[in-house]
């Protein structure tokens, strides 16, 4: 680790058992990453604890036998990553360094990404939350559009929060660009918990992410390997995970978003400019349905001319099961059309069960992935827009399964018909 004013600089060195290139698809790019504080910031204040959980973070896949920390980290982080079924070790341990505690008064930070998720996390969690935005410097020609997203901070900032953007390149880390980790975006806030003194790190995960709707089956995420490993090293650092919209579908959020007073300022779209989508990506298409259904609004052709003539979409369809396939399920169900492309889509998705009322409630046994200080507060908030799931809601999410559905040559069938008029439909424009 090199230090200069407000600049943290991670130097990664491998060692002969590491794994460079973790699957066909993704390997280790660059070996150095950085992340640029408030000058304000002591670097040799950060707890060792919060640096080694961010190299973590920034390193797990190529990580081989062992993981060597630039400083000793306290007992009782070693321990918690050490006594789990992980594939590595960590080091050095100081049996007498004493654990991060967060000060009086302290409170929640969030990783703040500007979307849909995100922004009804923040609507639902206390008003004195930080929300910390990791802005990736662009090297090179991207479809990533910042405007969006530097739009929403400042908006949010004059909506009366603590709102910090953090310049972090550790993205390059992985080839191709993206997160090593899922939690990875929460690294500047880790780096700045004591000096925003925070007490937890909130993240917009959402029910599909962790119960598994929308996915093969359901899941239990309070006792699977991602909350019992990540979550338990981020409490072992005194930050423990604050998941506000774990027990709410993405239709759930964007109901939120589309009546609490901050909701404005989302855009999922990471293509377009502010309040500009592009119309022309996988989650254009599938906000545009899910927005138009809780509005009620009925589409005619030309509009859904326009969102079909999209080619990443085409290319999610033609998955079985399509990635957040219920949120497409519960959409259609509530949109009419005799649009041929829709109708096809329709046919495609409605499976089973295609009402999935509940997918505009709340889980509410999900409360146990939200410190318990702020856990009143927020169920609070949440009921303020979404109902609570009765016992037979929660037994359909928690008997969730597409397993017959992906199993079924029906499905196949209607697949390649609505993947054939849409290859069709684009070429023919």
């Amino acid at each position: 680790m090199v230090q200069a004013p407000g600049l943290c600089r991670f130097i990664l060195e491998p060692e002969e058992q590491d794994i460079l290139q973790p699957t066909e698809k993704v390997s280790l790019g660059s070996r150095t990453t950085e992340i640029q504080l408030p000058n304000q910031i002591d670097l040799d204040t950060i707890h060792p604890d919060h640096l080694a959980l961010c190299i973590m973070m920034i390193t797990h896949p190529f990580v081989g036998k062992s993981l060597t920390f630039p400083k000793s980290v306290s007992k009782r982080f070693g321990d918690r990553h050490n006594q789990s079924a992980s594939r590595y070790k960590i080091g050095p341990v100081d049996d007498s360094l004493r654990p991060w505690r967060p000060g009086k008064n302290a409170r929640p930070g969030l990783a703040f990404s500007g979307g849909v998720d995100s922004t009804a996390a923040l609507a639902l969690m206390p008003a004195n939350t930080a929300p910390i935005f990791m802005d990736r410097p662009l090297r090179k020609k991207s479809l990533y559009d910042k405007d969006a997203a530097f739009n929403s901070c400042q908006e949010v900032k004059r909506l009366g929060y603590d709102m910090h953007i953090v310049t972090c390149d550790l993205e390059y880390v992985r080839s191709p660009v993206g997160f090593p980790v899922d939690v990875a975006n929460s690294v500047p806030a880790v780096l700045m918990a004591e000096h925003l003194n925070l007490d937890c790190i909130g993240f917009g995960t959402i029910m599909e992410s962790t119960y598994g709707t929308g996915h093969r089956r359901y899941r239990d995420y309070p006792n699977g390997h991602h909350y019992t490993h990540w979550g338990g090293l981020f409490r072992a650092a005194g930050l423990p995970f604050i998941l506000p919209v774990a027990g709410i579908s993405e239709v759930g959020t964007s109901i939120i978003c589309n009546e609490a007073p901050i909701g404005f300022v989302a855009q999922s779209c990471m293509r377009g400019t502010w309040k500009k989508p592009c119309l022309n990506c996988w989650k254009c298409f599938r906000k545009q349905l899910l927005d138009n259904a809780i509005l009620d609004n009925q589409l005619d052709s030309a509009y859904l001319d326009d969102i079909f003539n999209n080619k990443e979409a085409c290319r999610f369809l033609t998955r079985i099961p399509i990635k957040h396939e219920n949120i497409l399920t519960w959409s259609t169900h509530r949109l009419n059309s005799n649009h041929i492309l829709f109708s096809l889509l329709k046919d495609r998705v409605e499976g089973t069960e295609n009402d999935l009322t509940w997918l505009g409630k709340w889980y509410s046994p999900s409360i146990e992935l939200i410190p318990e200080k702020y856990r009143s507060t927020i169920c609070e908030k949440i009921l303020q827009y979404l109902p609570e799931m009765d016992q037979s809601d929660e037994s359909k999410l928690t008997s969730w399964s597409m397993l017959d559905l992906i199993d079924s040559p029906s499905t196949v069938q209607k697949s390649k018909l609505l993947v054939e008029k849409m290859n069709g439909s684009l070429k023919s424009r």
